[in-house]
Formats: C-alpha cells, sequence, structure tokens
C-alpha cells in the first residue's frame, strides 16, 4: 500500500495494540445521541446496558472497593492500551465525547459539533463551567494540546485514529479541527480514550511530573501514582462539573490477577466489585443472595491468533485447516458455561456493520484435512500455544485447542505465562499462536478493522498476526471515507467476507462483560466498549 493509497497522515507508530454524514444521507456516529448538531442515525444493539439502581435516591457518601485482573503501568492516556491503564485513567482525564451504557455516542466536554466544509471541519463548543480538579477552568487550548499531543504521538498506540486531522485550533470556547477529508468515524475517535483532555502544558509541569499526580476533569483525583502497585486509591474531585456528582468518596482498586481469589473475595465481602467473572463460577455467585452477577454485552471477540511471520501459519492453507479443525460451538460449551456465543466473523454481533451472511469456515475435520493437504505442511508440524495463565477460560481454550488439532499431526505445547509477561511476549512477536480478546473501544467499527487488518497504518501490525492483504486494506480505507450507511455496511460485509476466508486468526467465540457485586453496589454500568464510568454508581 503506497501513502496515496491511505488516507491516514504519515504518522509512524510502535507495534502495539477504533460517521459524519453527507448532504442528504443520515449515517451512524455511534449511534449517537440526538443532542448534536450534525445529523445522525440510531443502531440497536442486541441488549442494551442497564443501570441497575434498587434505590430511588442515590446516597453520597463511602468507599467502594473494587478488585480487578489488572494493574496500571502507566495513567498517560496517549500511551497505552491496557485495560489495568484504561480502566484507571478515564476516571481522571475525559474526552469531548463518550459512549454510554447502551453503546450511544453522547456529548460529554463538549456541548455538541458542527460539521461543515464539506464535512472537512467540524467545531465543537466546549460545555461551559467545566473545571479541571485543581479548580482550574477547561479551555479551548486545554483541548488543542491534548489532542496534538495525542495524534502527533509516533509511539501512540491510537493516535492512527487521529491520522485525517490535519489541524486543530481555538475558536473561541470551541474547537475546530481540519480534516484532510470527509472522514466517517472522526467523532466517534475523538470519543477514545487516548483523546482524552489534559492541562495545557501539562500545567507547567514536566510530563513525567504531571502524570505521577495528574490533573483532569474526571469525577475522581489521585494523589499520586506507582506503577504496578497492588492497590490504588481515587478520591472524589470537588470541582466535578456533574452538580452532586460522584456520589462515593472514594474508590480503592485493588489489583488480583487470579480469578479465583477475586471470587473469593467477592463471596466474602471483601470487596464490592470484581471483574472478569470466569463463566465456571457465574453459577455458583448467582447462587450467593449477598452477590449480584451482571453481564454486559461486549464489542468484543475472542481470538486464536496467528504469527504469520513464521512459515507455517504464512501458508493460507495451513490457517484454513485450524480454523476447519476448531469446533467453536464446542469450544464455548465446554468452558463459557451458558456464557458467549460461538463465533464467525472478527466482528461481534453487537457491534455495527457485523455481518451474519460472513462465510464462516465452520467445524468440517474432513475439510480441515483436505486444507493441510493442499499446504506445505500436509503431515502437520509441532507448535507453541500462548496463554495468559491467570485466565480460566483461555487456559481451558488452549486445552481443548490442543486436542482438537491432534487429528491433523499438529503437536501444540502450551505455554502460560502471567497477564504482564503474556502480553510483553505476544507484542513482541515472541510466539506461534496466542489467545486474546479484541475490544472495540468507541461506537464505529473503524477501530477494530483498522487494528485487526491495516498491516501498516493500525497500530498493530495486524494484531500481531502480521496480516498483510492489500485487497482488505483497500477496503478498510474505503469504509473510513464513506459517508453512505448502506454502501458502508457492504463494504464491512466484504471485509469480514475475505478476512473469514484468508483466516489470519480464528474468532473463537463473542463473550460478555460479566462482573459481581455486593448487593450494595447501585448503578454500575459497563458500556459495550468495557468502559465504565463510576461518577453515577453509590452504595447502600
Amino acid at each position: 500500500m503506497t501513502e496515496q493509497q491511505s488516507q491516514r497522515g504519515p504518522i509512524s507508530r510502535r507495534d502495539v495494540f477504533r460517521y459524519g454524514l453527507g448532504a442528504s444521507t443520515l449515517i451512524a456516529l455511534g449511534p449517537l445521541l440526538p443532542e448534536t448538531s450534525g445529523a445522525a442515525t440510531s443502531v440497536v444493539t442486541k441488549r442494551s446496558g442497564v443501570l441497575r439502581s434498587h434505590v430511588s435516591s442515590p446516597k453520597k457518601g463511602g468507599t467502594l472497593k473494587f478488585a480487578r485482573s489488572v494493574a496500571p503501568t502507566t495513567l498517560d492516556p496517549a500511551n497505552t492500551i491496557i485495560a489495568g491503564d484504561i480502566y484507571t485513567l478515564d476516571k481522571i482525564f475525559e474526552p469531548l465525547f463518550v459512549t454510554n451504557p447502551k453503546g450511544e455516542l453522547i456529548p460529554w466536554l463538549a456541548s455538541s459539533y458542527k460539521l461543515s466544509n464539506g464535512n472537512k471541519t467540524v467545531t465543537f463548543p466546549l460545555r461551559p463551567g467545566v473545571k479541571f480538579s485543581n479548580g482550574k477552568p477547561l479551555t479551548a487550548a486545554d483541548v488543542v494540546f491534548s489532542i496534538n499531543r495525542s495524534r502527533h504521538n509516533a509511539a501512540g498506540p491510537l493516535s492512527f485514529l487521529d491520522g485525517a486531522i490535519t489541524s486543530i485550533g481555538a475558536a473561541g470556547n470551541s474547537v475546530v479541527i481540519h480534516l484532510s477529508s470527509p472522514w466517517a468515524p472522526i467523532i466517534s475517535d475523538i470519543s477514545v480514550f487516548a483523546n482524552a483532555i489534559i492541562p495545557d502544558n501539562f500545567g507547567g509541569k514536566s510530563e513525567a511530573e504531571f502524570f505521577k499526580a495528574p490533573i483532569g476533569t474526571g469525577p475522581f483525583t489521585l494523589s499520586s501514582f506507582t506503577p504496578d502497585a497492588t492497590s490504588l486509591t481515587l478520591k472524589a474531585n470537588p470541582h466535578y462539573w456533574q452538580a452532586g456528582k460522584p456520589y462515593l468518596d472514594e474508590v480503592e482498586f485493588l489489583y488480583v490477577d487470579n480469578d479465583n481469589q477475586r471470587v473469593l473475595q467477592i463471596e466474602g465481602g471483601q470487596v464490592n466489585i470484581i471483574d472478569t467473572v470466569p463463566p465456571a463460577n457465574v453459577a455458583s455467585l448467582k447462587g450467593n443472595a449477598s452477590v449480584t452477577v451482571e453481564q454486559f454485552p461486549a464489542w468484543e471477540v475472542d481470538l486464536l491468533v496467528l504469527n504469520e511471520k513464521l512459515p507455517q501459519y504464512a501458508d493460507r492453507h495451513v490457517r484454513r485447516a485450524i480454523t476447519y479443525a476448531i469446533n467453536r460451538p464446542a469450544l464455548v460449551h465446554a468452558a463459557n458455561f451458558g456464557t458467549g456465543l460461538p463465533a464467525g466473523s472478527f466482528f461481534p454481533p453487537s457491534l455495527q456493520y457485523y455481518s451474519a451472511a460472513t462465510p464462516v469456515l465452520a467445524y468440517s475435520l474432513t475439510k480441515a484435512k483436505a486444507e493441510l493437504a493442499q499446504s506445505k505442511y500436509p503431515k502437520g508440524f509441532s507448535t507453541k500455544l500462548l496463554v495468559d495463565g491467570g485466565n480460566q477460560k483461555f487456559v481451558t481454550y488452549a486445552q481443548i485447542i490442543k486436542s482438537q488439532l491432534a487429528p491433523l499431526g499438529i503437536d501444540v505445547t502450551i505455554t502460560s505465562l502471567d497477564h504482564s509477561a503474556f502480553e510483553s511476549t505476544f507484542q513482541k512477536f515472541d510466539y506461534d499462536m496466542f489467545i486474546d480478546y479484541a475490544i472495540n473501544d468507541i461506537s464505529d467499527p473503524d477501530e477494530m478493522a483498522s487494528f485487526e487488518l491495516d498491516f501498516k497504518d493500525g497500530g498493530s501490525s495486524s494484531y500481531w498476526s502480521s496480516y498483510d492483504n492489500p485487497a482488505v486494506i483497500k477496503l478498510v480505507h474505503q469504509a473510513e471515507a464513506e459517508f453512505n450507511s448502506t454502501k458502508r455496511a457492504a463494504l464491512y460485509a466484504r471485509i469480514q467476507s475475505l478476512v473469514a476466508e484468508d483466516a489470519p486468526f480464528v474468532p473463537l467465540d463473542y463473550p460478555p462483560y460479566i462482573y459481581a457485586t455486593s448487593k450494595s453496589v447501585q448503578g454500575f454500568a459497563v458500556n459495550p466498549g468495557g468502559a465504565y464510568r463510576l461518577e453515577d454508581v453509590w452504595l447502600t
């Protein structure tokens, strides 16, 4: 792919780990709620996130104890994609738009947006009265500094989302963004956590000094930060722009990477919320009168990723053989315990432009053997499967996949690492196969398509698979520039079809987000991108 073929700017990136409108065409900006100056249609997801509340009036005060599977390593929104980082810093920093629990894109620090100049200029009036946690007012200069910092960050894993921006400037209390060409996902791109707003010039501090004690507009503040600590406490922001919120005095995050330990802590009442509940524990937790188990719809898919830097996985027939050999319904039945669905497309069904007509390579050992016979490895080979040892479901998947590939003569050795070592290992391409999840963080599917398929400009060398299909990449770029929803849907359907045929990775299942909370927790909800904003949570 040449630079002329790409709609993105010439931004160099490291390999790490998502609509506008035509003159008379309504397209989806999210889905976007109708508070904006631009037109948009809404998209109905399969299920909606619900704010659970058993009490009519929120109660102020208290400390929420939240056991999470991953600790933060940095609080710099422009320099991470790690869940432990993202779901900590998003309580401190906020972007211009956010995605709510129903999957709707809504104005946040901006009060609206307006498109002009043939859809190449976007104006965001800022919400009046917003202050940082130090009491200083939010200004357009803060927004200009923050988004410029993100888009010019060569090491930023999501800087590619801002690739269409040519310039950004202040106009009174509004921010004006100029684009190189009409860019369908722009409002959704602006909502990504990497574009969260920090004070202009770090509030007069050095970058390193600022992120040790960050200042943001979010509902909570942090007095100091130590990477990889076993716990972290956030305190209520006294200057938060939503009157009366947050309801909590504090949020204490405890980092527990072992699934069983988190389950024991919620059962024993030591914590109020745990994340990543193993499917195997859902039934028993539902039987606990002091615990509520909640499943939230997710823009997520679990994947078996194949390293095409290796000759066996560069062979399309081998990849297709492996895909045919994996019995996904049996896999899900064995390890999901009634949660999640067997996967087909690499787009989850809850994501806009998912195509149910994707030609899935469904389980067939006969077809698997026939594909392998056409490869350079007709008798099979030995390989390694990397897995996060703390994830019960993925460990079970690895064991089942090992047995399902054995009839092909593919001898699988499972390598289990702790979460941190697991991520650093596959991001260095030091693997044969690995199992992990992919989440679309924003409401537009371009992130998932770009991140997993755009080898050069997607930020991760196609989810570290090194899959490089120029025809697919061209379609991804066409979809980014297409404002007609029907035409855009056709482009994404074609993309999903080609990827299913090429099998650069095997979509295993579509899981929900599973959380367990104590009965005292009210107002907790997770959006389809996996984020949970805690300003609406209170304790009874």
